[in-house]
């Protein structure tokens, strides 16, 4: 059994490893049981399941045949466990190619399931599932289109309608995910029965009704998920859902007499591909502070998230096993904790569970209201299974989407632009840099001088002011007329969040709160930062009496967490920091320690800052980076920084030296200070055009990492 068990974790990492550990339960079970055995025939599934996973059908088609030989000796009438072998048998031969042989397997588990569990139940959606496949493959449209509303039948507790036109409520689901696979397979028969056979706009619009089905039961998966972990996995899955909403509500906007009907349908869903748990979680705390929830409530929770942050970071460190065992117990017993305390709240505050839930994405109507004649809303939106870009521009008096095809290889043509920019390499610049520019570019009006751009997926790590105005550089220098010459720049992630903002003001004072360590303890490992300290004098004086400088052993991490934070207008922190791309959890800011706090100030910790400032600077290293994740963008300090409060941030995407970024630095707040307002984007192209022009600090290293995010 341990073996077994030990075969089962390494199923979901490491298949060989698996295999190994399976093959050594089978002679084992084999002595203790004899050869005709449930856990015989079980241990023969595993291995077939794991040479399946290895791609050798052959030795997988060898075991599964071996249990259904025992499973049926000891269930002559049929079992559901006969039915999970014929299952992988016909998953086996569609490998194979034999569809044929493939569908008979289905059929045959299809009729054992039924037997064992009647006509509704989500394993038999999931076989319909598996018979539709089959059939769209073979472009039989109508059958195809017939097996998944089998399926939305079997996994409803209420539906039973044969129309296609009709669908099953997202509430009535036994399965929601196996629901949300039933629901986009349909949609795809649909589209593809329009592409390929129908013409018929009815065939489009039912496949459109499909997805936006789709779209709630994600939004109903993440109301019944407490664990933030499990909504961003569901977000991987949600995100082919958009995907396909963004493509076929594109369709209809060009082959419809409403075409901007469909065109806000296909932003709805690029925007909903977008930090939905950010967004969620922003919704939540601020649902708190509309429905009248005791404040004493409130840091009840904020302890509980709290602890279950610090929790999972130490987890995170890869303790000891004894010192795991018991912190895992512990952080369950929270996890319990806090699921317990959410719901009472949702019981005893149905307003906040209205607020919670109710967050809408906001019409494109309803943003452009919201942008000054010279701005520009940007937002990207990469389609995968297409392999298309799709670009949605916004400005006061125009809505319009641009499509593409991606290049092939994007990803490593991405890498190169950065890596030109990083390295200094103006030959790599010269090849990449034109080819991102003309896929990005999105052709905006002469009148526009200002963008917000909203990013996806890997291009929430690449710095827009780099690219070339012109379509040919030169590979001996850097082009001299870049995207920040015309434009100034900023970025958001998500135009929900752009929304949001506009209704947040900061009400603190124009004061500053600094930051800077400038020497690190032994334990820390990193070097010293003697510019860092010039850099905030120069601000702090810029400021006078409206500035709280700490330095030194002064600017330690309990000063940050300190509630007087909430009353400084801007917050600049001039250190090392670092983003863990695998465990963005781990993502921190370095101060000094003290006798409460080890000076590492956490991702999960800056979670539970309450901060009301209207400009959050890191003039650290990779803060701007994080873990890229279908559905949320990028996760790392800026996301926990906007979740604190933060309006707005300034974050860089690699290490500069400390003097050059102290020149980027006070630059840019003496522009702020002198313009009298907050145009921030402003004021950084300013100081950006400058360095250029001033050419000691001019090559794109210097200047392009510096990113303003926020609206």
């Amino acid at each position: 059994a341990a073996y077994n068990d030990l075969g089962f974790v390494y199923s979901l990492t490491d298949p060989d490893k698996a295999l190994t550990n399976y093959e050594t339960a089978l002679p084992i079970y084999k002595d203790s049981y004899g050869n005709d055995h449930p856990k015989i025939a079980q241990a023969y599934t595993n291995i077939g399941l794991m040479y399946g996973k290895l791609e050798l059908y052959g030795d997988a088609q060898n075991n599964f045949e071996s249990a259904l030989k025992i499973w049926k000796k000891l269930y002559p009438n049929g079992h559901p466990n006969q039915a999970i072998v014929l299952l992988n048998l016909g998953r086996t031969y569609s490998q194979l190619k034999n569809d044929k042989v493939a569908k008979a397997y289905y059929k045959a588990a299809l009729l054992q399931y039924k037997n064992a569990y009647g006509a509704k139940h989500p394993v038999l959606a999931s076989t319909y599932n598996l018979l539709g496949g089959l059939s769209l493959s073979e472009n039989k449209f109508d059958s195809s289109i017939y097996y998944f509303q089998q399926a939305l039948m079997a996994n409803s507790s209420s539906f039973s309608s044969n129309d296609p036109a009709l669908n099953p409520s997202p509430e009535s689901s036994y399965n929601g995910q196996v629901m949300l696979y039933s629901i986009r397979y349909k949609a795809q028969a649909l589209e593809e029965k329009y592409l390929n056979r129908s013409i018929k706009e009815s065939d489009l619009t039912l496949s459109l009704r499909c997805l936006q089905l789709g779209d709630s039961l994600v939004d109903l998966l993440r109301q019944n998920s407490r664990d933030e972990g499990d909504k961003i996995a569901l977000g991987a899955l949600a995100n082919e859902t958009y995907e396909d909403g963004v493509r076929v509500a594109h369709v209809l906007s060009e082959v419809t007499a409403r075409p901007f009907f469909y065109k806000e349908i296909a932003f709805y869903f690029a925007e909903k591909s977008k930090s939905a748990v950010l967004l969620e979680s922003i919704a939540d705390a601020n649902a708190k502070s509309f429905a009248g929830i005791p404040q004493d409530l409130v840091e009840q929770e904020k302890i509980l998230k709290a602890d279950i942050a610090l929790l999972s970071q130490k987890l995170d460190q890869k303790p000891d096993p004894s010192h795991e065992l018991e912190l895992r117990k512990s952080l369950f017993e929270l996890n319990a904790r806090y699921e317990a305390f959410t719901k009472n709240l949702e019981l005893d505050y149905p307003e906040y569970f209205n607020l919670k839930f109710n967050s809408a994405t906001p019409t494109t109507q309803f943003i452009r209201k919201l942008l000054p004649a010279e701005t520009a809303v940007v937002s990207y939106f990469i389609a995968e299974k297409s392999s298309r870009l799709y670009i949605f521009s916004l400005t006061q008096r125009n809505f319009s989407i641009a499509t593409r095809p991606l290049p092939e290889k994007i990803d490593r043509i991405v890498k190169g632009f950065t890596n030109s920019l990083f390295y200094s390499d103006p030959a790599t610049y010269s090849q990449t840099a034109p080819v991102i520019s003309e896929l990005l570019n999105p052709k905006l009006n002469g009148s526009i001088k200002d963008i917000i751009i909203i990013a996806s997926g890997g291009l929430g790590t690449l710095p827009f002011e780099a690219l070339p105005l012109g379509k040919e550089v030169s590979d001996v220098s850097f082009g001299s007329q870049f995207w920040i010459n015309r434009y100034s720049i900023g970025y958001e992630f998500s135009a929900s969040l752009l929304a949001q903002k506009t209704a947040r003001k900061s009400n603190a004072s124009s004061s500053i709160f600094l930051c800077a360590p400038i020497r690190f303890s032994a334990k820390q490992n990193l070097g010293e930062l003697p510019g860092t300290e010039a850099e905030v004098d120069f601000i702090a004086n810029l400021f006078g009496k409206n500035a709280m400088l700490k330095t030194l052993d002064e600017a330690t991490e309990t000063s940050v967490k300190n509630s007087e934070l909430k009353q400084y207008k801007y917050l600049h922190f001039a250190t090392h920091g670092i983003v863990d791309e695998q465990s963005p959890e781990l993502s921190r800011i370095f101060l000094k320690g003290s006798e409460s706090d080890d000076g590492d100030l956490f991702s999960g910790e800056i979670y539970n800052l309450s901060l009301n400032a209207d400009l959050v600077a890191l003039s650290a290293c990779q803060t701007g980076l994080g873990k890229v994740s279908k559905g949320e963008g990028v996760i790392g300090l800026s996301r926990a920084l906007v979740y604190a409060g933060a309006r707005n941030i300034m974050v860089s995407f690699w290490s500069v030296s400390d003097e050059s970024t102290s020149q980027l630095m006070t630059g840019f707040y003496q522009n702020a200070l002198a313009s009298g307002k907050p145009e921030y984007r402003n004021n950084l192209q300013l100081v950006k055009v400058k360095m250029i022009n001033e050419k000691k600090y001019g090559a794109p290293f210097y200047w392009a990492p510096f990113v303003l995010i926020g609206f």
